[in-house]
């Protein structure tokens, strides 16, 4: 059953503190494998967590990819980015993981909103986390966006 959150702060995904945070943030690995399939032009992903909280809802372009997390969480990457992140296996629709991130804690301590840069609002609870895209060398995208606690920590491992 889907759950839309009680949302108590709307953020500013770029504000100078949480581009700072970030910038000074440990680099974690994605790890593991996903499912995923090209998108068709238009077709609606609506991102559900574990809980059933409705995170997002994003609408697919001409390239994209509809990856399907472990735990069930789907989402869309553009295709320039879906092959930067994921490698393909032997198997038919499965994709080794290959992405790092910075992260960082909630540090509002409760629910919170941003606009995500597919121009949809996205959710997160007071224990989700905030991450940025880099490269192995911790260099940031700029584009922060939200991932809940249980999905981080199923999927990213501390990058030594």
């Amino acid at each position: 059953m889907e759950r839309e959150p009680i949302i108590d702060s709307r953020i500013d995904r770029k504000s100078p503190e949480i581009i700072k945070s970030l910038s000074e943030a440990p680099i974690y690995k994605k790890q593991g494998f996903v499912e995923a399939r090209k998108a068709e032009i238009g077709e609606e992903i609506f991102t559900i967590l574990e809980d059933g909280t409705k995170e997002t809802v994003n609408k697919a372009n001409d390239g994209d990819w509809i990856v399907t997390n472990p735990a069930g969480e789907q989402y869309i990457v553009s295709g320039p980015k879906f092959k930067e992140r994921y490698s393909a296996t032997e198997e038919d629709n499965k994709y080794e993981a290959k992405g790092y991130v910075r992260a960082i804690n909630n540090p509002f301590n409760k629910p919170i909103e941003i606009m995500a840069s597919w121009g949809e609002a996205q959710v997160g609870d007071e224990n989700c986390l905030i991450v940025d895209t880099c490269d192995e060398n911790g260099k940031c995208g700029g584009e922060p966006y939200i991932i809940a606690k249980s999905a981080f920590e199923a999927t990213y491992k501390k990058y030594e």
